[in-house]
């Protein structure tokens, strides 16, 4: 197992250092913001804490991948939302209810509710369909995405450094270099 794990960071540090990383994380957010399920940091933060100088870099281009993918999200829901995105959101588990809760709360909150996705385990996929879906203007939503897009990536960048030396530690400990 020690082995195994050795080879995968190895691997994740090649990766961190090489040139496709960057494009990587924002193809990585850019898709997570629009139609793939999974966490906004699965490349971010590994490759972060594999070349922490490179972490501003990454976040960026996180930040602007996962702009780009809200925004496509949020068309999604002004364009096709019932043909597509009530599908995706049912898809994602969204019940129709949940979805019905939703975007009322959309019509009164409507940025804040964006916000708060940004920084939640909320799917702001799903958020961003639903602000697309009942005509949140869209300078607001591009607002509120952005903001709460750039403070989530800041943030974990900020984590991270300030978790610099226990994560080396940590790193000593389980592989030895």
């Amino acid at each position: 197992m020690r082995r195994t794990l050795l080879a995968l960071w190895a691997a994740v540090e090649r990766f961190a250092h090489a040139r496709g990383a960057i494009p990587a994380v924002f193809l990585w957010n850019l898709g997570q913001g629009s139609v793939v399920p999974g966490p906004a940091e699965l490349l971010l933060v590994p490759l972060a804490v594999a070349d922490p100088p490179r972490a501003p870099r990454l976040a960026l281009a996180a930040v602007l991948g996962s702009i780009i993918g809200g925004c496509i999200a949020y068309w999604i829901g002004v364009a096709a939302f019932a043909a597509v995105g009530k599908p995706m959101l049912h898809f994602l588990g969204v019940s129709d209810d949940t979805l019905a809760s939703a975007m009322a709360m959309m019509e009164r909150h409507g940025w804040l509710f964006i916000l708060g996705s940004t920084l939640t385990p909320l799917s702001t996929k799903a958020i961003s369909i639903g602000a697309g879906a009942v005509g949140m203007p869209f300078p607001l939503f591009a607002l509120a995405l952005a903001t709460g897009r750039t403070l989530r990536f800041s943030l974990d960048v900020l984590l991270l450094r300030a978790s610099a030396g226990v994560l080396h530690r940590l790193r000593l400990r389980m592989f030895g270099q």
